[in-house]
Formats: C-alpha cells, structure tokens, sequence
C-alpha cells in the first residue's frame, strides 16, 4: 500500500506500455474497420499489489476497454469507450471517453471522467499521429486531478518487416521526453519489438505471437530502480 501512494491517481496509464500497445493510445486508429478482443493481464515491478487487469475490444470503428488495478486496499478502475473515422484521404480523427474510479478501503469511493482525442496521417511509407488526454483535467476533488498529457508519434515503414518509430510525448507543462523504437516482423507469425524510453530510462521489449486468428503477446520494461514490470496478453481478431 505504501508503494501504490507513490504513484499518482492513474499514473501507469498516461502512456503506452510498449510499441505494441501504441495503437490502442490513439483513437484515430479506430477508422479501421475490425474485430478484435484481448485480454491482458499485467504486474508492475514484480509486486502482486500493483496488478493490472485488462480487456479491449474493437467492433467496426468502435472500441471499449474495461481496466482494474490494485489490490484489496486501493484500487483504480476505468470503463473507456472510442470511435474513430475517416476523414478524406489517407487522415483520421478519433474520439475517446473514459470513466474513472478510485476506491481505497475505508475512505474514499470517487468517480471522474476524462477526455481524449487523436488525429493520423498514413500513406505507403509514414504514419503520423498525435493525440491529448485528459482534456478536461479530470477530478476527482480540489487537489487530486489527473494531469493533461499528450503524444506525437512517427513510424517510418523502412521495409514490408521492419518499422522504426519515435514518439515525442510529454506531461501538462512539463519538458517533453522521447521514446525511440523498431518494430520487426522476420515471418508472419511473429513481431518483435525494442524500444528505449527517455523519462524514466527504459529498456522496452516484446513480442506477438499471431496462430491464425489467434495471437500471445509479451511485453515487458526495466526500471533502474523499481525493477521488472509484465506484460501478458492474449487476442483474437479478424
């Protein structure tokens, strides 16, 4: 309990876990027309307390994801629902809404909501996306909010195999920090990822695993100080 007082209302979920989560970040992503249901379940720094339970879903150009974490004392959940759509050739824009709780045993039960939106641009050989969260500054009193926050994001398709990726993203007013990485596909059923983080530094690593409609997802990072965080995801999609 005392580690999860360190970490700020809905800190671990500002940003991307990984490049393989990137997508998901930006609802503009969502004018692509698909099916797809993961499940994930992931451990900060190796502790059971700081346990994440995850469920997304894309259904046409529709999203909804359903978010638990913590432990029997404290906990933060979300229930957040996107739409993403065209918007002439090769843009997209995309709108999020998300609602938010935090309960800790014996205090408090609080409920917010926050704001995203997202915009892209992707031809044969770039993508270009942006998005800002928390548009709003949700709150949950007069001093607990959750900060706005934001991204821009670059993947350069250097080959049908291989993507390399930057992304500026930053915090409110705060200097802006970087996180550089390649994304490489030796064979159809599997995907590789490495990235580094520039605020905290990270080493970010993962891999899919795609059995026909069926995929197995591992990502996971090092802090220097805190130690290994993991992540585990299974998914179907078409």
């Amino acid at each position: 309990m005392k580690l999860l007082l360190l970490i700020s209302f809905f800190d671990s979920f500002l940003f991307p876990r990984s490049i393989l989560h990137e997508s998901q970040f930006n609802p503009a992503h969502l004018q692509e027309k698909k099916f797809e249901v993961v499940l994930t379940s992931e451990v900060l720094f190796e502790l059971a307390e700081l346990r994440v339970f995850d469920l997304y879903s894309q259904i046409d150009r529709y999203s909804l994801k359903f978010t638990s974490f913590g432990c029997e004392s404290y906990r933060e959940n979300f229930v957040s629902f996107g739409f993403g759509f065209p918007v002439g050739n090769n843009f997209a824009l995309g709108v999020n809404l998300t609602g938010l709780n935090v309960w800790i045993d014996g205090f408090s039960n609080e409920f917010t909501y926050g704001l995203k939106t997202g915009g892209q641009f992707e031809n044969e050989l770039f993508l270009i996306g942006a998005w800002v969260n928390n548009i709003n500054v949700p709150r949950f009193s007069a001093l607990d909010y959750l900060p706005w926050n934001y991204s821009v994001h670059f993947l350069h398709k250097v080959s049908a195999s291989l993507d390399f990726r930057l992304a500026v993203r930053g915090l409110e007013r705060e200097l802006p920090f970087y996180n550089f990485g390649l994304m490489f596909s030796p064979r159809g059923v599997l995907r590789l990822s490495l990235s580094v983080n520039s605020r905290p530094i990270l080493l970010e690593y993962g891999l899919q695993l795609n059995l026909g409609k069926m995929f197995l997802r591992y990502s996971g990072n090092r802090h220097p100080q805190l130690g290994l965080t993991h992540n585990i995801g299974m998914g179907f999609g078409q």
